[in-house]
């Protein structure tokens, strides 16, 4: 719990990079919303413009989450040097960055989530647009905890940063 809410303090002190991903997340929506401008509400729904969309939200979900490796391996070092002198056991460590990853994938998922969906007439007439919002959101939200989580391996796994940057290309 402590290092859980010790976590989600340094997520919320550092303002710059919290206004700069809400900022990212929306222009980039705009951005693909636009690309994929009312596909969706066509009566012939072109199936490639709809993986499309799904295609690009995951790419952009997933490079976003990329961005945290450098954040990990900086951390390290604290990491180690808190470990030595027995202030608490790794899992501990990994479940409190692993909490704290939450709000980010929250933010991206609602925040680019809902420009695309409602941009690219996602939204169906049956009534089901809700439901429709929801579970795009939910794939978008699973997505960038999965992604953020395999890429806190990646960090762990590689000795610094040139060489994790390196191992992802």
């Amino acid at each position: 719990k402590l290092l859980a809410s010790r976590e989600l303090l340094l997520w919320w002190r550092n303002k710059y990079q919290l206004k700069a991903r809400i900022a990212q997340d929306i222009i980039m929506g705009i951005i693909v919303g636009t690309v994929f401008w009312q596909i969706g509400n066509k009566d012939n729904i072109n199936a490639q413009a709809l993986i499309g969309i799904i295609f690009q939200s995951l790419l952009f979900i997933t490079l976003g989450a990329q961005v945290t490796i450098l954040d990990q391996i900086t951390s390290r070092g604290i990491f180690y040097k808190q470990q030595d002198a027995n202030f608490f056991p790794t899992w501990s460590f990994v479940l409190g960055s692993s909490i704290a990853y939450i709000p980010t994938a929250i933010i991206d998922a609602v925040a680019y989530g809902t420009i695309v969906f409602w941009f690219a007439g996602l939204a169906s007439d049956d009534g089901a647009s809700v439901a429709n919002y929801f579970a795009y959101l939910l794939i978008l939200l699973v997505s960038s905890l999965s992604f953020g989580l395999t890429f806190s391996v990646f960090a762990a796994a590689f000795r610094d940063k040139s060489s994790a940057i390196g191992g992802l290309s």
